[in-house]
């Protein structure tokens, strides 16, 4: 299967209903499921890695285990920091508090996942990816640049950005410096998720016409600034400047 040839099927979505969440039966129907999200992966990875922000893409588990609870609810790809600039972190944060990093998913990433309802295209700041956050939560500090960071925000129409599993989220094409000193004060890197979401109803045409695979990674295109702010670098380092 080509990667102009992805897409998803009203069968696909299926496999994440209720009754067969836990259901090991479903697990080859969950790892077609897997493969195309692996595919599409790679390629977004493929087009949207750019020295000194090169990026590896993973899929989540498509079978009942601990890690999830033993319920498949959903199943995403990400797309995190490569290698090189895992271990440029790993040697500032040192061997013991280094060893995160080898985790995949322990990173501020760029999300397609799949669930009953439909997709989500998203920027995610992982809980244990504290290092990401704070460094986040540090830029927000600072009155010179936040509004730099607003304005990373505001061209995302039809995202929204939400603190962990909060009721209340935030419009970004809204956010202003007001907001961002709101969302510092109620962020808690360690504690909390971070994130950054668009929703996509499995019956919507960007789900059902053609050309699927190219409107996901233009998502993730849109979203590229606003990851390059989010994650950790040496060119916005204010945890070891």
């Amino acid at each position: 299967m080509s990667v102009e040839e992805i897409s998803f099927l009203p069968s696909d979505f299926e496999r994440f209903r209720d009754s067969v969440q836990a259901d090991p039966e479903f697990n080859d129907a969950r790892l077609e499921v897997r493969r195309k999200l692996d595919q599409l992966g790679k390629m977004g990875a493929q087009e949207l890695s750019k020295p000194p922000h090169l990026l590896v893409a993973r899929a989540s588990l498509h079978h009942p285990h601990k890690f999830n609870a033993f319920r498949v609810a959903s199943q995403w790809t990400y797309l995190s920091r490569g290698e090189k600039e895992r271990k440029k972190l790993q040697g500032l944060l040192g061997e013991e508090i280094g060893k995160d990093l080898d985790h995949d998913y322990m990173h501020t990433m760029l999300v397609l996942e799949i669930d009953h309802a439909g997709l989500k295209i998203a920027l995610r700041i992982h809980p244990k990816a504290w290092w990401d956050g704070e460094n986040l939560k540090r830029q927000l500090q600072d009155e010179e640049v936040r509004p730099s960071i607003a304005q990373t925000l505001q061209p995302l129409d039809g995202y929204r950005l939400r603190i962990h599993d909060h009721r209340s989220s935030r419009d970004c094409t809204e956010i202003d410096d007001l907001e961002l000193v709101e969302i510092r004060k109620h962020f808690t890197p360690g504690d909390h998720w971070l994130h950054v979401e668009r929703h996509i109803a499995r019956d919507q045409l960007f789900v059902t016409s053609g050309g699927f695979s190219q409107r996901v990674i233009a998502e993730w295109k849109r979203l590229l600034p606003a990851y390059r702010v989010f994650c950790w670098h040496s060119t916005n380092d204010r945890l070891f400047a």
